[in-house]
């Protein structure tokens, strides 16, 4: 089976670098444009379905590629971005300045580091994995399947299916509408194919 693990389109947050998590935002212009590139690059292949986290911006970028296949979008909530808590609109820089005992904490061992008020990485790691698991279950081996959730989760899965320790899930990079190509045999065997794909988008 092939998946497609595509981030969601950029929202104002991202642009601004601004942590969103559970925030419930929806895609800016500029995500707007990206989700209707990747969905006009995926156009001309299969896909057997799709699938999104239920938090807005995804589910937004997901209907454009279910869209062009006449599909619709089946809403997951293991797939949802990692809960920010207390942390959720503030710049990077405000949270240095506020919570710098979580930060020397998050550089160091992100894994396990509790954010205030919200989740842990390992927690996400976890639920979305059990979520891929249950996606994979209800698909033939030949099918595509097109699953749109965050940044977090999907660098958590690349972890898990490459062996990296998710303390050092910054191995990966993931943009706005990036795609990671995964396949899943049928012994329960996952591999990774490409990370990061985003050739289709254009400049602007």
């Amino acid at each position: 089976m092939r998946l497609l693990l595509l981030r969601h389109g950029a929202t104002d947050w991202n642009l601004e670098g601004r942590c969103q998590g559970a925030t419930d935002l929806e895609l800016n212009g500029i995500g707007f444009r990206q989700a209707q590139e990747v969905a006009a690059s995926l156009s001309g292949e299969r896909i057997d379905a799709v699938y999104s986290s239920d938090l807005k911006r995804a589910v937004q970028t997901a209907r454009f590629v279910s869209q062009t296949h006449g599909l619709t979008v089946t809403t997951d909530m293991s797939l949802r971005e990692l809960d920010h808590g207390v942390l959720e609109g503030l710049t990077f820089e405000e949270i240095r300045a506020s919570f710098p005992d979580f930060m020397r904490v998050w550089r160091a061992e992100p894994a396990e580091a509790p954010v205030p008020g919200g989740e842990r990485l390992v927690d996400v790691e976890k639920r979305v994995w059990e979520g891929l698991n249950r996606i994979v279950q209800g698909h033939g081996p030949d099918e595509t399947v097109v699953v749109v959730s965050h940044n977090f989760p999907i660098l958590a899965v690349l972890c898990r299916i490459t062996g990296t320790p998710l303390n050092r899930y910054r191995s990966f990079h993931l943009d706005p509408c990036g795609i990671c190509h995964v396949r899943y045999h049928p012994v329960g065997q996952w591999q990774l194919i490409g990370v990061n794909g985003k050739e289709y988008l254009k400049p602007g």
